[in-house]
Parts: C-alpha cells; structure tokens; sequence
C-alpha cells in the first residue's frame, strides 16, 4: 500500500471543514501516513497551519501576496503543481469542489483513487461541482440521504457516506451535568455559522415568544458563530438593541475548536433551524458531550434523530420548531434527558473510533473501501471501474 494520500481544497475553508481537515491531518500524522495538501488559499491563521505541519503533512499552497487575487494563485498553482504532484499515492481526496480539483484530478499519480467529498446538497450535474464530482473517479457525502441524492445522478459512480470527523480521540461518557428545574434558567446555545440559511435572525426575532412557551423560560440564549461578511452580526444587533433582548440575547462571535468543551459544559441545549445543511458537525459535537439538541431536519440532520430519544428534530416550518424548542424545555426540566444515553449513541455512530477508520480506510485503501460500499444502488459489476493500483 502507498502511505501516502493527497488533500484538494480550493481554499482552506472555516467552521466543519477546518475542524474535519485539522483533526484528518492528524489522524494521518498518528498512523505515519504521507499527507501533501494543496489548496489555493487558506482562512486559517499561521498558528493552525504550523500546529499541522510535520515530517509527515506538507501544504503546497500560493505566498500570502497572491492567495488574495484569484487570477494569481490560479496562475501561481497552474505552474507550480505539475512541478510538485508527488508521483506515487494512494488518493486524492477533494473537499470544496471547484476548478482547481479538476487540474488535480487531471495531475494525480497514475493508479491513485480521486475522491469527491460533498459536505452540503448534492451539486447539479451542469454546475461546477456536479462536474467535479462526476468526473473524478468516487464520492463521499457527509450523510446517507445525500449520498443517496447523488446515486440518482450518478448511478454507477462507486459513492458511500461518511461523517466529518469530530474528534482526535474517544470521548468519555459526561459526568454531573447540570440539571435545571422549572424555576432555573434555561441555557439555549447556536453554534454555527452566522448565514441566512441557518436563520439565526428569526431565532433572535422570535426569542421573546419562545421564552414565553410552556417549559422554555425562564432562558438565555448565546450566539457563537462565524460571520463571513459581518452583514449577519449587524442585523443580530441591531435586532437584540431594538427589542430589548441585551439581558436574555448575547452574541458571542467566532470560537476557537478550543474553546468549544467549555461552551457546550455551560449549555443546556443547542439549537439550529435551518433550511439547510450536509450533516451538522455542531450536533454530533453537543451529542458527544451529552448536550441535547432541537433542530430542523434539514440535509442529513435527520438521520440524527433516529432512535435517538434525547433530541429533536422538527421540520423545516418555524412553528414546528418552536414546538420542539418548547418540548424539549419540558423534557430537560422534568429530567428526562440522559446525557450518557446521548453519548453513548453519539459515540457508537459518529465517535472517533468508527469514524478515524472508515475514513483511513477510504483514503488508504481506496479500491478495497468503494468495492465494500454501503447501501449501494448499482452492483459492483456496474459501477465504474476505478484506476488500477
């Protein structure tokens, strides 16, 4: 086997990508495996690209003066990697589809396995990313309904699910969680990015009449997430400043994957409505830590309400989901929450252990790991052959 596997990202994104990508290098460097990633921008700072550079992971990316213009790092990657493309490796794994994937994919060593990774919707097949992920050689969806989705585009295409990776290690089952009784404040956290499509807004909008539900108040609500243009930030504070939310509203910004055990120590629950998603890495994270969580079913968000009694998952209709809010403000309060069943549950289908391997085997092992796909649509005689090895 070559111990060596190639990363693609257009840019380095933040939020899930970088806490997978993070905790994937790392994984990796555990198990001695070569990791050469090339990317043609990055929005990590300095101290998380050195914490991952080691003997074993290299980033082939554009100087700081040209990731900022799009025509120069494009130039910049187009003549540079021919030059460093390794010439042996087990895959190249493709995560934020777009252009450069594609001169990836044309640039790979012969008999390594290319594979897409589709962490939201599955893309149009006339899109960009639809003709990334058609023309590269697998696929991985962060979910089993859209990696389902993409098999009806792609019928013969070798594609199974897997999770983002959440974790460098086991979790513990949770120990002491707090309990609040009926007169106790309710601490209702969103994580998540600060985008339309996860309406932290309405949330904000319609706090007060949430407040006011059966079982929810009294309640707190912290914000915590990133905005990538500051628009949203502006409208949540001018909507906290305008309906006198300062005492039961804070909007705490962007957190440090460091800081998120504290946060989620000090939260009752986690809340996320939106419209939209892959498979939220905010949800199995709260899962892991024993917090329990109400969010529409939006994406793959459902697959984390199934014989799951410690969440709630709603449909996308605000009303459905205050209902749920409200619900589960009566559950937690009459105790009937268990934090370890939570973990427990969280653990044995999205822990590390399960989750660390399925991705070494898909990365390392490539041709053995789609022939044994999940819940296939074609047989294994009609999917498309992958390169030899």
């Amino acid at each position: 086997m070559t111990r060596r596997v190639l990363i693609g990202a257009t840019v380095l994104g933040l939020g899930g990508i970088r806490t997978h990508l993070t905790l994937l290098c790392k994984t990796l460097q555990r198990h001695q495996i070569e990791t050469v990633v090339f990317a043609t921008g990055s929005h990590w700072d300095d101290e998380t690209l050195a914490g991952l550079r080691s003997p074993f992971t290299t980033f082939v990316m554009p100087p700081n003066a040209a990731r900022s213009r799009k025509l120069l790092s494009a130039i910049y990657c187009r003549l540079t990697w021919p030059v460093l493309m390794p010439r042996q490796a087990a895959s190249l794994y493709c995560i934020s589809p777009g252009g450069s994937q594609l001169l990836l994919h044309r640039l790979k060593p012969a008999g390594a396995v290319s594979v897409n990774h589709e962490i939201v919707a599955p893309p149009s097949p006339d899109s960009i990313a639809g003709q990334c992920a058609s023309m590269l050689d697998a696929s991985v969806a962060n979910s089993k309904k859209v990696a389902e989705q993409m098999r009806s585009y792609w019928p013969n295409k070798p594609i199974r699910s897997i999770p983002f990776l959440t974790s460098d290690r086991p979790f513990e089952s949770p120990a002491g969680r707090r309990h609040p009784g009926g007169s106790d404040l309710l601490r209702v956290i969103y994580l998540g990015r600060l985008v339309e499509q996860k309406r932290p807004d309405e949330l904000v909008r319609r706090w007060q009449a949430i407040t006011a539900l059966p079982g929810v108040g009294p309640a707190r609500l912290d914000v915590y997430g990133y905005d990538p243009d500051g628009k949203m930030s502006a409208s949540l504070r001018s909507l906290i400043s305008s309906l006198r939310l300062s005492e039961s509203v804070h909007l705490r910004g962007e957190y440090a994957l460091s800081e998120l055990p504290g946060i989620l120590d000090a939260a009752d629950v986690v809340v996320l409505p939106s419209l939209w998603e892959g498979l939220p890495l905010v949800l199995v994270e709260a899962m892991l830590r024993g917090v329990p969580f109400v969010a529409t079913a939006a994406g793959g968000t459902g697959e984390l309400g199934e014989n799951n009694p410690d969440v709630i998952v709603t449909e996308t209709d605000w009303s459905a989901f205050e209902a749920g809010v409200a619900e589960m403000g009566r559950r937690i309060r009459a105790g009937r929450i268990d934090p370890v069943r939570l973990h427990d549950w969280a653990e044995e289908r999205y822990g590390y252990d399960k989750v660390s391997r399925m991705w070494l085997d898909c990365l390392t092992g490539p041709h053995e790991f789609f022939r044994g796909g999940s819940e296939p649509r074609a047989t294994v005689e009609e999917r498309r052959e992958l390169p030899v090895a």
